[in-house]
């Protein structure tokens, strides 16, 4: 089904799947093959006698060996246990390599998306369990693999480390760890149900990493995971993480979807309170928790939910971050595509007003350092829990942000998302339809606010709140069409609160500013039509128009690029919010060593121009094309690359000059792959 309003940042997903690998084994190593086939034995693993399980070859392997594993389906009764944790596959203390998508009869190359290898859990046990005694004694390198149907559940007494359930699919401790072009899906973990005062809590349906400096994950698929917290006396377990938990753990990576992903807080008949804890839901679609340090670029989160657990005579669980949460970490995200996640606060009698939250329908930070850069942020929504006194509050629908933070935002937009309070009980407030910031301090730059909405009154701030001591500094940015409940403010500061303005373009708001905090730099904003290309359902477009008031008033600015990594530093000056016109929007379609090229200009904004300047950046292992990586087609509007290196990332964008050669417009940048299989896919940015 097409998803209105996307990057197609899946479209590089797909195509990154679509990829050969060739084996070349290090000095001395020995490489073990597994087939469906196969039958184990102490001397399995050759190409004329593979073993038939991957725990057979895993037990034969030594350190730095590799082991190849035929397409098939790999499961059944057997498990393993190390510890307390137990899976259907255990590594343990070594340094290995785990390939999957090979064909049976050739073990040269691996095509994972055609010789489609699974491991499967059968919904009875953990798909995998790698352990390490220090980062330094274990890694596992694996490739190629769809990890599906794993459960854990935590025990019924006993200890948090057995009542606890983490890591449905695979559970990593502390071994490196590199994982490339995999799918989870289907995986549960499951907090158990005691008789304690807390329920277990649960982390990671798909996968949990704790404790592990590096863990790489690239081109990586979580897809209707869960983690789902028991019942206790009192309150019941955490959920954190539906798709994936990081815990400790320095993380980079790169294309990583979290879809259809869910945590819900265990439900309880107690107070619902327990060591100052509510039954909480922390990440639907993904979770990185106490002392995690990420990097990674270019992730699609949507449709992930986080739902507080209910408690019908006390204080219900919250909701925090229904795509994503981070508590006392370091993030640094890129190329971000945040839509359509949910967070909804737990049902239940609610006497106290931190019971049954919704906070974060997008993203949810507590006392972490963030730096957001090209992010999309759109139809999220935060929705706090019915209670019998009183409702539970609904806040920050797109980002909540909280605890002595220090974030850093720059083109991104925030738009059409919704905060609103429980429907039953007494009306608590809330607000915050873009951003709510509560001790934080945070500095948006080029980033495009509008169209986000709060439930009811007396909720405040649609745009942007910020509340107990904080700040924000918002330059070059557009806070537009945020209409409710007249004069509620677009941005709503509470008294001891500030906000700095430079230059931004206010437009059909309600009511711009107000709320008794202090606001300075005023007299720099200016007013206009932002001239939206297709704003609100079911494109929620918020590229400008060449009729936008937002073009070249950013005197001043010195941010690079715009949301699409489309350059800001043509003439004469960038553009306000997070996009900058284009005058040239550029498409490609692949083929079989080639790319299909065209482009588009917005007419009359060109002066003088004289010709078009194809420009190719190949990536590695891409050879360039026959005509070259830069030329001129003249007036043209289309062309072929071809001689090109099937599967390679091939950067392109097309610049418009005059008769002297001087740039008088760029197109948009894109990034496309070749293919030798038949998808047509248009890659457009813009």
């Amino acid at each position: 089904m097409n998803r209105p309003g996307k990057l197609p940042l899946l479209t590089g997903l797909v195509l990154g799947l679509l990829y050969i690998t060739t084996v070349f084994a290090a000095p001395q190593a020995t490489i073990y093959r597994v087939s469906p086939t196969g039958a184990d034995s102490p001397t399995c693993g050759s190409a004329a006698e593979p073993c038939r399980t991957i725990q057979q070859a895993v037990n034969l392997a030594a350190n730095g060996d590799t082991i190849l594993v035929a397409a098939g389906t790999y499961a059944g009764s057997q498990s393993c246990s190390l510890g307390v944790q137990s899976a259907f596959l255990c590594i343990e203390n070594k340094h290995l390599t785990i390939l999957g998508g090979y064909a049976n009869g050739n073990w040269a190359s691996a095509d994972p998306t055609a010789n489609v290898t699974i491991i499967d859990g059968q919904n009875i046990q953990r798909v995998m369990y790698i352990y390490s005694v220090t980062n330094s004694s274990g890694s596992v390198h694996m490739e190629g693999f769809t990890i599906q149907n794993g459960r854990v559940q935590g025990a019924s007494s006993g200890a948090d480390n057995v009542t606890f359930a983490f890591g449905g699919g695979i559970l990593v401790d502390r071994a490196q760890t590199t994982m490339r072009h995999m799918i989870f899906k289907n995986n549960q973990a499951i907090g158990g149900s005691t008789n304690n005062d807390y329920g277990g809590a649960a982390g990671g349906g798909g996968l949990a990493i704790r404790a592990t400096n590096p863990a790489t994950l690239e081109y990586i698929i979580f897809e209707n995971n869960e983690a789902r917290g028991g019942s206790g006396v009192n309150r019941g377990g955490y959920a954190i993480g539906g798709g994936l938990y990081t815990f400790q753990t320095d993380m980079s990576g790169g294309y990583l979807t979290f879809r259809d992903n869910l945590a819900v807080g265990g439900n309880s008949n107690g107070s619902g309170v327990s060591g100052n804890n509510n039954s909480d839901a922390q990440g639907g679609g993904v979770a990185f928790q106490i002392g995690s340090i990420i990097n990674a670029h270019h992730l699609e989160i949507y449709d992930n939910r986080a739902i507080g657990g209910d408690t019908p005579n006390g204080d219900a669980g919250g909701a925090f971050g229904g795509g994503m949460f981070a508590e006392v970490a370091q993030l640094i995200l890129k190329d971000v595509n945040m839509v359509d996640n949910l967070a909804l606060g737990g049902n239940g009698r609610n006497e106290n007003p931190g019971s049954g939250l919704a906070l974060g329908g997008g993203i949810s930070t507590g006392t972490a350092d963030i730096e957001l850069d090209r992010v999309r942020v759109v139809h999220n929504v935060a929705r706090g829990g019915n209670g019998q006194i009183r409702a539970g509050s609904g806040g920050g629908a797109g980002y909540y942000i909280a605890g002595f933070s220090e974030v850093n935002i720059a083109n991104a937009i925030f738009a059409d998302n919704l905060a609103e309070m429980g429907s039953q009980g007494t009306p608590p407030g809330g607000g915050g339809g873009g951003i709510f910031a509560n001790f934080a301090n945070i500095n948006v730059t080029h980033s495009t606010f509008a169209r986000n909405r709060l439930g009811a009154a007396p909720m405040q701030g649609t745009g942007l709140v910020v509340i107990n001591n904080g700040s924000i500094n918002l330059s070059y940015s557009i806070i537009a069409d945020h209409t409710q409940y007249s004069p509620t403010n677009a941005i709503h500061a509470q008294p001891g609160n500030t906000v700095n303005l430079n230059k931004n373009l206010f437009f059909g708001n309600a009511s711009d500013t107000g709320g008794g905090g202090v606001f300075n730099g005023t007299t720099t904003s200016f007013s206009g039509d932002p001239a939206f290309l297709s704003p609100g359902a079911p494109d929620y477009d918020y590229h400008i128009t060449s009729s936008s008031a937002a073009i070249n008033q950013a005197t001043g600015s010195s941010m690079a690029v715009d949301i699409d990594n489309q350059s800001r530093t043509l003439l004469p000056s960038p553009d306000v919010g997070a996009d900058e016109f284009v005058p040239l929007t550029l498409r490609a379609s692949p083929g079989d060593g080639l790319l299909w090229l065209n482009w588009t200009a917005v007419p009359g904004l060109l002066i003088g121009l004289e010709q078009y300047q194809v420009l190719v950046t190949p990536g590695p292992g891409a050879a360039p094309p026959t005509q070259g990586t830069s030329f001129s087609v003249g007036l043209t509007t289309n062309v072929t690359l071809t001689g090109l290196t099937n599967y390679a990332d091939y950067t392109i964008r097309v610049e418009a000059r005059n008769g002297s050669g001087v740039t008088i417009g760029t197109s948009n940048t894109i990034t496309a792959s070749p293919t030798d299989r038949q998808v047509f896919l248009p890659l457009v940015t813009k």
